[in-house]
């Protein structure tokens, strides 16, 4: 009879191997330094680990990986060539090889010697129906976005030398995540087999800083639950990567990581990537990074069911791959201009659909954003024709989609002093002197005016040139504005992003707002 610790033991492995493991020491690896230490950068150890798994056994599938552990750092002594280090293998029936780096040193002040474990990965064959990231998610980001040049994040956040310096450009966060365009470096790394680690190490960074933005700690990687190499990076070339947040809670934080190539074909998928805080109170994000402030849109997003935002400076160069059939048959037919304005509407209206219906699986392609009209914007549960009201504006930077209970419109501008020239054309008397006599400012009083007239011809089918006669603006505010259209009261809700202000009409305003 089986007892109940013979039944729920862990397998063992079948072979145990020890294979020294010599670790050349390139001049780029000097370019990483944690605490003012060098340090061997977690990817490169991968890398070694895979390398002489195949020297061993060149059938293991290396470019599956799971359960990975980076339990300490590796630090380079300055003067050192080589690090000789031991690889322990383990072999298990089912095919899975766990590989340990480790090292021996002596205990200070004795002949005792002691084995660090520095990292624990297993080479096994990937879990089964994970779905991919859909493209929508993969092509932008939803939120209002905040753009930290890369000489600023290397310099002030992730203060690593040259060789690891390889997001380029800028890279943007927002709560949704991180997305950056990512270098694999021609640096003397060895990429095979791999690829080149450069592009992993770079989207590290990008978590990195997402988590000293929005939970105001400096974490470091300690590991992943699943990593899955479809095709390995090249050395030279550029890739686009997501940082997408899974768990926030605390001191400990996990991402799921995609890599991209200009095509959109998915290099690299990293999932469940642990960081923590490793220095709590010696590594600290710098003041201007940590965001104090409320989260944009606060005043739009109160007031109806689902808001998103496209920032197009996130957009991928294959955005387009997010697009339904009809919806990719409408973008052939515009020049490259209104193409931006339209992917950027559509990725908004594909996100708001995953808000409303907690969808975060379906994909993109399976979400349709134009109505059989071919001019209304649409929001669907996927595979229904089950609509909800909905309105989508853009400008030069921003898409922005709403959705709610009625027929609502929004919109998005850009302040400029174009809009006081123009505003005798859509106001009346009592607007401009409005306008006039507003402690916001001219400009920013005629903006909202404007925006607030854009807004009824979407939600009430008006045209534009019917709204500005009969929409009567009576109150502007900087966050709330009181308007009727032929007796019947709407209120217009603002917020503002810079240099943009967006714009949000519904019905009704009660005697208590209008006193």
């Amino acid at each position: 009879m089986k007892t109940l610790a013979t039944e729920t033991a862990p397998p063992q492995p079948r072979e145990r191997v020890r294979l020294p493991l010599t670790i050349p020491i390139a001049p780029y690896l000097r370019d990483h330094r944690i605490d003012g230490k060098i340090v061997l950068p977690a990817v490169e150890i991968l890398q070694h680990l895979a390398a002489s798994v195949m020297a061993h056994r060149p059938d293991g599938a290396v470019c599956r990986m799971g359960a990975a552990k980076f339990e300490r750092f590796l630090p380079i002594p300055e003067n050192s060539s080589v690090i000789e280090a031991c690889h322990e293998l383990e072999i298990y029936e089912d095919g899975r090889l766990v590989s340990r780096l480790t090292t021996r040193s002596v205990i200070p002040g004795t002949d005792i010697k002691r084995t660090s474990v520095h990292a624990t990965v297993e080479f096994t064959a990937p879990k089964e129906g994970r779905p991919p990231l859909p493209m929508d998610m993969a092509a932008a980001l939803d939120g209002v976005s905040y753009e930290i040049p890369a000489q600023i994040l290397y310099r002030e956040l992730v203060p690593f030398g040259p060789a690891y310096q390889n997001i380029m450009g800028g890279l943007f966060l927002a709560e949704s995540g991180a997305v950056a365009k990512i270098c694999a470096a021609g640096h003397a790394a060895a990429s095979a087999p791999l690829g080149s680690p450069f592009p992993f190490d770079a989207a590290l960074h990008a978590a990195c800083a997402w988590g000293q933005r929005f939970h105001h700690l400096t974490a470091f990687p300690v590991g992943f639950e699943e990593r899955i190499i479809i095709e390995p990076t090249v050395p030279g070339e550029s890739y686009h990567c997501r940082v997408l947040p899974v768990v926030t809670t605390g001191d400990d934080l996990t991402f799921d990581i995609w890599i991209y190539d200009a095509k959109g074909g998915v290099r690299e998928a990293i999932r469940g990537v642990a960081m923590k805080e490793i220095f709590p109170g010696r590594i600290m994000p710098p003041g201007w990074v940590q965001r104090e402030e409320a989260a944009p849109l606060a005043a739009i997003r109160g007031q109806y069911r689902a808001v998103a935002v496209v920032d197009r400076r996130t957009m991928a160069d294959f955005a387009a791959l997010a697009l339904t059939a009809p919806e990719g048959e409408r973008l052939e037919k515009m020049g490259k201009k209104r193409q931006t304005d339209f992917l950027a509407a559509r990725l908004a209206l594909k996100f708001l659909s995953r808000k409303l219906f907690a969808d975060w699986t379906t994909p993109a392609s399976a979400i349709q954003t134009v109505s059989p009209n071919g001019i209304n914007p649409c929001c669907t549960v996927a595979g229904t024709n089950d609509p909800v009201f909905c309105s989508v504006s853009h400008d030069s930077r921003f898409a922005v989609a709403v959705a709610g209970e009625e027929e609502i419109g929004v919109d998005v501008e850009r302040l400029s002093d174009k809009v006081v020239k123009a505003r005798r054309i859509f106001m009346g008397g009592e607007e401009l002197a409005l306008t006039e006599a507003s402690p916001l400012g001219i400009v920013q009083a005629s903006i909202r005016v404007w925006s607030i007239k854009e807004g009824i011809a979407k939600a009430t089918g008006r045209s534009l040139a019917e709204s500005w006669r009969k929409v009567k603006v009576e109150r502007i505010e900087r966050c709330r504005s009181l308007l009727t259209v032929e007796g019947i009261r709407y209120t217009a809700f603002h917020d503002t992003v810079e240099d943009h202000v967006f714009t949000a009409v519904k019905r009704g305003w009660t005697e208590d707002e209008r006193a």
